[in-house]
């Protein structure tokens, strides 16, 4: 019974050709996105689980507001490093407690023998227990003694083949230089490791034993964060042990502010602080940063999108298959009358729906194969199908999925055509074989909701993104490059630089496009206490910005004070602190130091559009002099500075000959910014003409299925008298129906949804009307068009034939 059942599915997938290829691919389509994402989730929730070690691995996090992007406390990966003293003393359960820093800046600079200085990052510096809590395989070198003495590294495998050519590297040595002036530090090879199966929420290219992270600040007053890692003997309750660990530390910070001049109660009562300290797994490290949505909250549109595009497969395969339903009619009525049960003709269509569904995944396996290096590029990550670790879980999450939309998708074709009542079938009255006409109605309105609400999405993202890329920064990003380093007054590079006739300014500044440090300092302005940003700047930083002045002035060389006590405050600064305030003084500090208000300049966003400007303060450094702020700023006086660019590369390459330079433009660093919001676009755009076009063949289905139920009646109606026109205006007006009630609903949806996404953006636009009307626009003329081609087929017909039987 299964072989004919099987003949039967198959005769009838290539007598209806165009219908299966339809049914197919369009599932094939919606899969493809679904199983993309399928990829990138399984990617991203495969962190840090590389061994089964590392369930009894644990971050340290400490809440507190040092060197955060918004001046306000959060729970931070990198601590107070007297921390880990603490722990290895109070807390029993901790086998092993390291220390290891965060990669340093842009990297490192590598120097082996005479080669010529590459750039490697993610090299992390950590004390001599890091791989005693960190289960790393070995290839060469000892785990136990690898890092116990000092300069000395240990490498990953790929990257020993990268700066060596090969893993057998043991007792090789290398220069490791920090910064530009660094005379750096030669680094004994002791160890090569194995490049984990999955990826790791503490990335590194090298691990490194300088010493520094062995010893806390010899002074009480001082204070190194970094991150600080444990491994227990066996699984902890997080719950339980994060209570005891908040005791312990509560009176480790009564003893250091005690011995520090000042009271627990009078720290954490300023600036409504709060004591914390806890440990996260391993597990969680990734899926929790400290300062910006999980990654999981990041893909909840392209995860809906997939969703909702799986579901317009799904229901483009039930309304093409009942459409086909006409045609299978008698076949079922013979069946019945020759003694078939329901059951099997229930599982005779399932087994069709299956074929279709399997065959689907194939195409969808295919087509996957085809777009994964340019999903890959688009997301930043590295994913494979074939090659995936998780290749056994992802087969099996995808046979799966072909059950589910096996039953979805099959179920309910198969009961329409199973409850034929023979009789009437072979009589050749079908009428009453087509129930459910309300559910696939529905169906196709449920389609058209989601392709209009992807259309207004893509009109507003355009709008938005339009929006942020012509908006007024504050500030002229044209013809500016940032170089990561230090401004030195006096430094040979810095003094070339100046000399070359196409630049303009060279300055340096805490806070510019791509490399912020946001430093929060209170000031007391008419006995009123403020919370405000303080950025350290030089005297041409501003003038090199191109900032615009609202009121007063900004720094010049001509005004001595300037370098001493003149501050420029931005918009938002000084509507917090009132009004006409140049000329105005405040004070701040520990000493109380008298501040003069010189100037109020226009906000200029630094940072992302979902952050609001900060009220900021700018002074100039010491005497106009120095700041360590790995910010360089370059402005050139014509757009031809490329060939400048070089002759600064080679000025860099004599001065500082073991680091190479880097740098980058300060609109590159804008358009970095806003790429988050145009991939999201992208994915939006994408899947809304996928949707749009799988709606489409939805209603090409049910317009097909209406126009031969209504054979016999436009066969009567051409009879007495009505014109083609009127058959297809007849016909339209029902589905014109269902698109109107589609965007009606859609509407308020998309508002929502819409308005949402717009409330991340800390400057945005209004929501506008004309997405709205283009959606709705589109989805009629669209509807229009595909009815109407099916109904002018119906209307053309000789009535004769749909009525000679009669």
């Amino acid at each position: 019974m299964f072989k004919l059942n099987l003949k039967i599915a198959l005769r009838n997938l290539f007598k209806n050709k165009v219908y299966a290829a339809i049914n197919i691919g369009g599932l094939a389509i919606g899969l493809t996105a679904f199983v993309l994402l399928l990829l990138f989730v399984n990617h991203q929730s495969s962190y840090d689980k590389w061994s089964p070690e590392l369930k009894n691995v644990y971050q340290v996090r400490e809440f507190h507001d040092f060197f955060t992007p918004d001046n306000k406390p959060y729970w931070q990966q990198r601590s107070e490093s007297r921390i880990a003293t603490v722990l290895k003393e109070k807390i029993p359960q901790f086998k092993y407690v390291t220390k290891a820093s965060e990669g340093w800046g842009d990297g490192y600079s590598v120097k082996i023998d005479k080669n010529s200085p590459v750039i490697v990052k993610d090299i992390v510096d950590a004390d001599s227990l890091f791989f005693k809590v960190f289960p790393y395989e070995f290839i060469g070198g000892n785990e136990l003694t690898a890092i116990n003495a000092p300069n000395t590294i240990v490498l990953k495998q790929s990257v020993a083949f990268r700066l060596f050519g090969t893993d057998k590297v043991i007792g090789r040595q290398l220069k490791l230089v920090r910064w530009r002036s660094d005379e750096g530090n030669l680094m004994t090879v002791t160890g090569v490791v194995k490049d984990p199966s999955t990826s790791e929420s503490l990335a590194f290219n090298a691990v490194t034993h300088t010493g520094d992270r062995d010893a806390d600040p010899d002074q009480i007053s001082n204070s190194n964060y970094t991150g600080i890692y444990v491994r227990a003997e066996k699984s902890l309750d997080t719950n339980v042990l994060n209570k005891s660990l908040l005791n312990v530390y509560v009176d480790y910070k009564k003893a250091l502010l005690k011995a520090r001049g000042t009271t627990y109660e009078e720290f954490y009562k300023e600036k409504n602080r709060k004591a914390g300290l806890k440990v996260l797994p391993i597990s969680e490290v990734y899926s929790t940063p400290s300062f910006s949505e999980n990654w999981l909250d990041k893909i909840k549109p392209i995860i809906a999108l997939s969703i909702f595009l799986l579901i317009i497969s799904v229901i483009n395969f039930v309304n093409l298959a009942t459409a086909q339903s006409v045609q299978r009619a008698k076949e079922v009525g013979v069946k019945k009358v020759l003694g078939a049960y329901k059951k099997q003709l229930l599982l005779q269509f399932l087994i069709e729906s299956a074929i279709q569904t399997l065959t689907s995944l194939f195409i969808t396996i295919i087509l996957v194969e085809l777009f994964l290096p340019a999903f890959s590029n688009h997301f930043d990550v590295q994913l494979s199908f074939w090659h995936s670790n998780q290749l056994f879980s992802i087969i099996a999450q995808l046979l799966g999925l072909f059950v589910l939309i096996t039953l979805l998708a099959g179920f309910y074709p198969a009961m329409v055509l199973a409850k034929y009542n023979p009789v009437k079938v072979l009589k050749g009255n079908y009428e009453s074989g087509f129930s459910g006409i309300a559910l696939r109605n529905g169906l196709v309105v449920l389609q058209f909701i989601i392709a209009v609400t992807f259309i207004i999405g893509i009109g507003v993202m355009y709008k938005q993104n339009d929006y942020m890329a012509s908006k007024d920064l504050g500030f002229d990003r044209d013809k500016l490059i940032n170089i990561s380093t230090n401004y030195d007054e006096g430094d040979a590079f810095v003094e070339s630089i100046k000399r070359m006739p196409s630049v303009k300014y060279v300055a340096t500044t805490t806070q510019v496009m791509g490399n912020t440090f946001n430093t929060s300092r209170e000031l007391t302005f008419n006995n009123q206490k403020f919370e405000v940003n303080a950025v350290t700047v030089t005297m041409d930083a501003l003038p090199a910005l191109g900032v615009k002045v609202i009121s007063g002035r900004i720094f010049g060389k001509e005004y001595a004070q300037d370098t001493i006590n003149s501050v420029v405050l931005n918009q938002t600064a000084a509507n917090l602190l009132g009004k006409n305030l140049v000329g105005k003084t405040f004070t701040s500090g520990p000493k109380n130091d008298v501040f003069q208000v010189v100037g109020v300049i226009k906000d200029y966003n630094n940072e992302s559009f979902e952050k609001a400007v900060l009220p900021t303060i700018y002074k100039v450094t010491h005497l106009g002099g120095s700041s360590n702020t790995n910010n360089l700023l370059v402005r050139f006086d014509n757009n031809h500075y490329q060939t400048a660019i070089k002759t600064i590369e080679a000025e860099w390459k004599k001065v500082y000959p073991d680091f190479p330079m880097i740098y980058t433009s300060v609109e590159d660093a804008f358009q970095k910014e806003l790429k988050p919001s145009i991939r999201l676009m992208q994915i939006v755009v994408l899947f809304s003409i996928i949707s749009v076009v799988l709606s489409l063949l939805g209603l090409f289905a049910l317009s097909t299925f209406m126009a031969k139920r209504r054979t016999k009646e436009i066969a009567i109606r051409k009879i007495l008298g009505a014109s083609d026109f009127q058959i297809i205006n007849m016909l339209n007006r029902s589905f014109m129906i269902l698109v109107i009630s589609a965007n009606l609903i859609s509407w308020p949806i998309a508002f929502i949804l819409t308005k949402k996404w717009l409330e991340g953006f800390a400057y945005r636009i209004d929501m506008p009307f004309w997405p709205f009307a283009i959606a709705t626009l589109t989805s009629v003329i669209i509807a229009v068009f595909t009815v109407s081609l099916q109904a002018r087929k119906a209307a053309v017909n000789n009535p004769v034939d749909a009525l000679k039987y009669e």
